[in-house]
């Protein structure tokens, strides 16, 4: 008679256990979905700002020299650029993975605080990610 018992229980928790298994993954997916469908595939938006800046705040500081070549790859960074030239200041909206790329390339990252200045064409610029 024990075993019958044994069997029985086997027979429910078994199909209980999955049925829990496959309901935390449908939650899990859905809240997922959920979150890229509201702030897009590649997360919040994000607005790159480049502000011009004067040489005698680059003290002890690193600074990255910008080529034509750099700004072409980097059609985000270009944009920003053209914009602080004429303007002072430039901002311009990117994806999560242009911003991935600049950090990778650059150090242009929002939550460091020692990013370098980069240089294009005798100007100096800082740059900072804002989140919305």
């Amino acid at each position: 008679m024990e075993a019958k018992n044994i069997k029985r229980l086997l027979v429910i928790v078994v199909p209980a256990f999955i049925g829990v298994i496959l309901l935390v993954a449908t939650v899990v997916l859905t809240y997922t979905a959920a979150v890229a469908l509201i702030t897009g595939i590649d997360g919040p938006t994000q607005e790159l700002v480049v502000e011009r800046v004067q040489v005698e705040y680059l003290e002890n500081t690193s600074v990255i020299h910008l080529t034509d070549q750099d700004l072409k790859q980097y059609p985000v960074l270009e944009s920003a650029i053209r914009d602080a030239a004429v303007q002072i200041s430039g901002k311009t909206p990117m994806t999560g993975v242009e911003n991935l790329v600049l950090i990778e390339s650059f150090g242009i990252d929002a939550r460091e605080g020692d990013r370098p200045y980069l240089e294009y064409e005798g100007a100096y610029y800082s740059t900072r990610v804002l989140l919305h």
